[in-house]
């Protein structure tokens, strides 16, 4: 069964003890207007209307409850809803009139409202495992950036240092940036911050990369 069809299975099964709850479920089954007599009386027919017209969409993908309508009645039923401060939107579906709500809020909050807050509690909870999935996906990204931006700047590095040696030059460097040079040819898969571990003074961590770019200009100066 699906999301939408289970909130239905639960709501019908929902037994109103007042008169006025059960007339007013069954005005909303049924396509009329109701008389409210007690609190609860809006909320009871909303989910008449929503068990006879309406969908919600799986918590795993994207938000979306709609009712379907085939006449005006859909203005009487969003005036129920404005007066209980839960207002839809009205938009067209298949030449049919809808309203519909597409923030997760809101659809929480109508599902609470008609008597379904069970299933208010399963879309928080889906809704925290997407944000936590999507951070670890935006943090595993990151890595993977950082990981290709140091491997391009190692490869650089050790580019102009091979340069260097071709063209006999490598002995001319200052004795810090020949002791980066061999750190970085030894190493070529280490991050500036374990190479500069490994210096005899070992230094900050944009020193080290100062040294580097100093070694690439170097380069850059003798091509």
């Amino acid at each position: 069964m699906s999301f939408s069809s289970d909130i239905k299975d639960y709501l019908c099964n929902i037994q109103e003890k007042r008169p006025c709850c059960r007339s007013a479920y069954l005005n909303g089954f049924d396509g009329l207007e109701f008389e409210t007599v007690c609190e609860k009386d809006s909320a009871c027919f909303v989910r008449g209307v929503f068990i006879k017209s309406g969908f919600v969409s799986p918590p795993e993908n994207n938000n979306g409850l709609t009712m379907t309508f085939s006449d005006d009645f859909i203005f009487y039923v969003n005036g129920v809803l404005e007066d209980a401060g839960m207002e839809a939107k009205i938009g067209k579906r298949k030449d049919k009139p809808i309203l519909y709500y597409k923030e997760s809020e809101k659809i929480e909050d109508f599902l609470a409202f008609i008597g379904a807050s069970k299933f208010t509690l399963i879309m928080m909870e889906q809704k925290v495992i997407k944000e936590l999935r999507s951070n670890a996906n935006r943090i595993r990204n990151a890595e993977t950036a950082n990981l290709d931006r140091m491997a391009r700047a190692a490869a650089e590095q050790c580019e102009a240092i091979s340069f260097l040696i071709e063209k006999k030059e490598y002995s001319k460097l200052p004795s810090e940036l020949k002791e980066c040079a061999d750190l970085r040819m030894a190493n070529p898969d280490m991050s500036l911050d374990e190479l500069r571990g490994l210096l005899n003074h070992p230094i900050s961590k944009s020193g080290i990369n100062h040294r580097f770019k100093k070694i690439i200009e170097i380069a850059e100066h003798i091509k």
